[in-house]
């Protein structure tokens, strides 16, 4: 039996933080925030944790999960300028976020030549990956709900109600829908900009909003909703046989 049996996978997000539990390769449980894990019938051999909230926050995250599996190995990943096949961009590769470096790896291998990397978040990242492994570089942009917070707290009189936002045709005829709908406006310019630079490469899309925006421009795609937890896996993996 493979050391690298039972792995959980810890993504900890600016939001919220996702437990992706793998027996071999294959996801057993996945789970969102909550305060105590499917432990009862899973004790993992290694745990790949994967942060990009602050040290302060990531430490606390760290202590909790490890009072709930004390025996399990520890791997906290960070950005590399390689790794299973796929080389960095960056000047200081360890700056690339590790959501978008884990995800860049996962689509290179699903996706088995170019491939456009779309993670819609609290942030909307794109990362740009070539069918050699050579992840060319990327985009941060804010998310839909940080456009509209951010228009919101720098504004004294655009303000509405959650049973205000209502779906219509046309051009908008409340502040509801002038917020809601410009900022998918803005943010689906951004993305028919990138296809169009980019049309021939295959895209895999990742977050809570990415289907649904890119939905709306009719982009031939690969949903992944487990893509961070995946590169995870495999970066997890491959530094656990480098150490052996």
């Amino acid at each position: 039996m493979s050391a690298v049996d039972r792995v959980l996978v810890v993504d900890a997000g600016n939001t919220s933080v996702k437990f992706t539990a793998f027996e071999d390769e294959s996801i057993v449980w996945v789970q969102r925030d909550e305060c105590r894990l499917e432990s009862a019938h899973f004790s993992p051999d290694r745990i790949y944790f994967a942060s990009v909230r602050s040290k302060e926050q990531s430490a606390l995250l760290h202590a909790d999960i490890q009072a709930e599996y004390p025996n399990a190995h520890w791997s906290t990943l960070t950005s590399q300028a390689q790794a299973c096949g796929v080389r960095n961009a960056y000047i200081e590769p360890a700056r690339l976020g590790i959501d978008r470096w884990l995800g860049a790896v996962a689509a290179h291998h699903t996706a088995k030549g170019d491939v456009v990397v779309v993670d819609a978040g609290t942030a909307i990242k794109i990362d740009i990956v070539n069918r050699a492994g050579i992840h060319l570089g990327g985009y941060i942009t804010p998310g839909l709900a940080m456009m509209e917070e951010a228009l919101l707290s720098n504004t004294a009189k655009i303000r509405y109600g959650a049973h205000e936002v209502v779906a219509g045709s046309g051009l908008p005829d409340s502040t509801a829908r002038a917020v809601t709908e410009g900022c998918h406006e803005m943010a689906l310019g951004f993305l028919e900009r990138i296809h169009r630079r980019y049309s021939d490469f295959k895209w895999v899309v990742t977050g809570g909003d990415a289907q649904r925006l890119l939905g709306l421009l009719g982009i031939s795609l690969e949903c992944q909703p487990n893509l961070v937890a995946l590169g995870a896996k495999m970066v997890g993996d491959e530094q656990v046989r480098g150490n052996k």
